[in-house]
């Protein structure tokens, strides 16, 4: 009963909309720290790190509020808490796990895919990220 429930939930509206919306701020914040990795290098990682995920909260918020959780609150209110929570989670695991995976383990790889160059770090990190936001969005944020 617990497992018809789960897959219930996993392909719910909200999830699969919530998946797609998270795909697409994922893209939005590869290609803009894939961008900005050509104009610093890979090393300085940190540096192409902060305007790609300010440009991706933006966008999350957005579609979140309007698609993924049909929110009607008051949105300056839901902003704040929005973009408090995704500081946290970025704080955690776009720095502490970028700096975890490519500093210290040393998983410095980089995946060519067309003309883009992507770290498999940053990759690995947007798995960890998009699961923390969609927790704190649907129990903090966007709460009914």
């Amino acid at each position: 009963m617990r497992l018809k429930k789960l897959i219930r939930y996993l392909f719910s509206r909200e999830v699969i909309t919530y998946v797609i919306a998270g795909v697409l701020a994922t893209l939005v914040n590869l290609a803009i720290f894939a961008l900005l990795s050509r104009v610093f290098g890979h090393d300085r990682w940190w540096a192409s790190n902060l305007p790609a995920i300010v440009a991706a909260i933006l966008f999350a918020f957005f579609t979140n509020r309007i698609f993924v959780f049909q929110s009607h609150g008051p949105i300056f209110q839901e902003m704040g808490k929005f973009f408090l929570s995704r500081i946290f989670v970025s704080l955690l695991f776009e720095y502490g796990a970028m700096f975890l995976l490519y500093n210290i383990i040393g998983l410095k790889s980089i995946w060519h895919l067309y003309q883009w160059e992507i770290s498999v770090s940053k990759l690995l990190t947007q798995v960890l990220v998009m699961i923390g936001n969609y927790v704190i969005s649907k129990w903090f944020v966007f709460n009914r």
